[in-house]
């Protein structure tokens, strides 16, 4: 992994800690599984356009 995806991801997290201590725990639910939904719609996309 090059240095700019490991600081991208390193203050990606910093901030989504930041944001998830102002959400209620249904609040952070919520917005961690639509995280995790992007990431894998993402993932099967590079998936599909590598296998292609």
């Amino acid at each position: 992994m090059k240095r700019d995806s490991r600081e991208f991801i390193r203050s990606t997290t910093t901030l989504l800690d930041h944001v998830l201590t102002k959400l209620t725990q249904d609040e952070q639910r919520e917005l961690l599984e639509a995280l995790s939904v992007e990431i894998s719609q993402r993932l099967d996309a590079r998936a599909e356009m590598m296998e292609a």
